[in-house]
């Protein structure tokens, strides 16, 4: 094999098992190991495979990574916003905001993940009978496991092509941060719309914000200014509050079009009601740092209460773009 067929081979075990371009001192390393004979192609692809790289890769899920709303504090934040009661979340809500609507015969949830939404949908009795998709068979399986006795038929399908999703079939859509991994947003809310009967209702918390999450230099200096009057342990760990392009190879589609969400959904829907889940401020710090914040005491308490303070006054002012959305909508007669 000469060093051109060499780069050429050991730049597609790259792509295939790291998701992107070698780095030029791995490249050259080995391509000098394949020409001295002292590793084969195949040494070089189970290196690859066995990298700490690799197995984040691999092990990657959203379930595993810690968000502003695994604190108590921040939920309660954001069922204030979104239904006007700290302690009642949006789907409670549902029971008395849109009960003339309950029970929903026939209801779909996209991207349904390991299942949690329509097992508590079921149970608060909001829907009868729950159709489910996700494009992972590990979360497929895994909600087919925890469902019971419920009345849920899962399946494999995916939001950029729901071929399997039938016309005119539906009394409610669910989408819970969904939306924001479709490569073709247009067309996804198009179909949403069409799987709906005319009294319908789709709900959705989503991600609405800068695609790719990259937030512009006035946007992130305000973040950084809020960081930076927070005591050291209380700062993102992270190392940067706009996430570098490069890592989104764990998840392409991440935020891919996030921003064309609220332009787009008046174009097949009608909405009915809609609250605003800001997230400009405090998110980003949040993300994956909440340890500190998790513990219940004053000092904790106190500076978790500035950021979302914070967070809530940039919202409003417009100063921070709103992250986030919580909306009901009906599907348009004509579209």
């Amino acid at each position: 094999m000469n060093e051109n067929d060499s780069v050429l081979a050991i730049t597609n075990l790259y792509k295939k098992i790291l998701k992107r371009e070698p780095d030029k001192t791995g490249l050259y390393f080995f391509v000098a190991q394949l020409k001295t004979k002292d590793l084969t192609l195949e040494d070089i692809e189970n290196i690859l495979s066995q990298s700490d790289e690799a197995k984040s890769l691999n092990d990657y899920s959203h379930y595993s990574e810690k968000y502003w709303n695994d604190l108590e504090t921040v939920t309660k934040y954001k069922n204030k916003l979104a239904t006007g009661n700290e302690n009642t979340h949006w789907v409670k809500d549902i029971l008395e905001r849109f009960k003339e609507y309950l029970p929903f015969e026939n209801v779909l949830v996209v991207g349904c993940g390991n299942g949690w939404l329509e097992r508590q949908l079921c149970d608060l009795g909001i829907g009868k009978h729950f159709d489910a998709f996700d494009m992972s068979e590990k979360y497929i399986n895994e909600a087919e496991e925890l469902k019971e006795s419920r009345d849920i038929d899962y399946f494999l399908d995916d939001i950029n092509s729901m071929i399997k999703i039938e016309d005119n079939k539906y009394d409610a859509v669910f989408n819970f941060a969904v939306l924001h991994h479709a490569t073709e947003v247009d067309n996804a809310l198009h179909k949403l719309a069409k799987c709906l009967k005319s009294t319908g209702l789709m709900f959705n918390e989503e991600y609405v914000g800068p695609a790719r999450n990259q937030y512009s230099d006035d946007h992130l200096n305000s973040m950084l200014e809020i960081m930076s009057d927070l005591p050291e342990k209380f700062r993102s760990k992270v190392g940067f509050l706009r996430p570098p392009l490069a890592n989104f190879r764990v998840e392409p589609s991440e935020a891919i079009h996030s921003d064309l969400i609220l332009p787009l959904i008046p174009k097949y829907f009608d909405i009915v009601y809609q609250r605003n889940l800001n997230g400009g401020i405090a998110y980003q710090i949040l993300h994956n740092n909440i340890q500190e914040y998790e513990n219940s005491n004053t000092e904790s308490e106190k500076w978790l209460e500035y950021l979302l303070k914070e967070d809530s006054k940039l919202s409003k002012e417009n100063k921070v773009p709103i992250l986030f959305w919580y909306g009901v909508c009906k599907p348009k007669t004509k579209y």
